[in-house]
């Protein structure tokens, strides 16, 4: 199995820390071995790492880190950027942009069902109906649904004869 040069890459930084597996170790001898650019990367790598062990013997003055972090604490707070700037910047990563998009489009889905779902309630009912609702009695509402259909049977005429109806009138004695 052939190795990809990103894997060998990633496989030479292992290899300096000494913590690739001997299987892996001979993979990367074997990459190395035909391809030019990765040689050229191992040599710069392990230049770099004899240079970080040279300056290991530097140590670190006692407390250094804490006041350190300190003073950067302090200068992020001095440089801070106004709240547009950070929300713009937030929103200009592609992640957060997406998540922005999807999170909008479900507010606005939701907003839009809880807008149907609302019953419609009339703002202004008409001053003329109000009154006659006060008019309107029990036995008034009792004997519309009769005149309705009164109505209806005279609309559709007098002269025409429901079959179920003269069925039903032979039938009475």
């Amino acid at each position: 199995m052939t190795m990809r040069c990103q894997e060998a890459l990633e496989r030479l930084v292992e290899g300096l820390t000494g913590s690739v597996p001997p299987a892996d170790r001979e993979a990367v001898i074997a990459h190395l071995a035909t391809c030019a650019r990765c040689r050229q990367e191992a040599v710069e790598l392990e230049a770099t790492a004899a240079r970080l062990r040279e300056s290991a013997s530097f140590t670190v003055p006692p407390g250094f880190w804490p006041a350190f972090m300190n003073r950067l604490t302090d200068r992020m707070a001095q440089d801070r950027l106004p709240l547009l700037a950070r929300v713009r910047r937030w929103l200009g990563s592609p992640r957060h942009a997406w998540a922005t998009a999807v999170v909008t489009a479900m507010v606005v889905i939701a907003l839009s069902a809880a807008a149907r779902l609302q019953p419609r309630s009339a703002t202004s009912p008409d001053p003329s109906l109000v009154r006659a609702r006060g008019l309107v009695t029990e036995t008034m509402t009792v004997t519309l649904p009769s005149l309705a259909e009164m109505l209806d049977i005279w609309r559709a005429g007098m002269t025409e004869v429901d079959p179920h109806l003269d069925a039903l009138q032979r039938r009475s004695p």
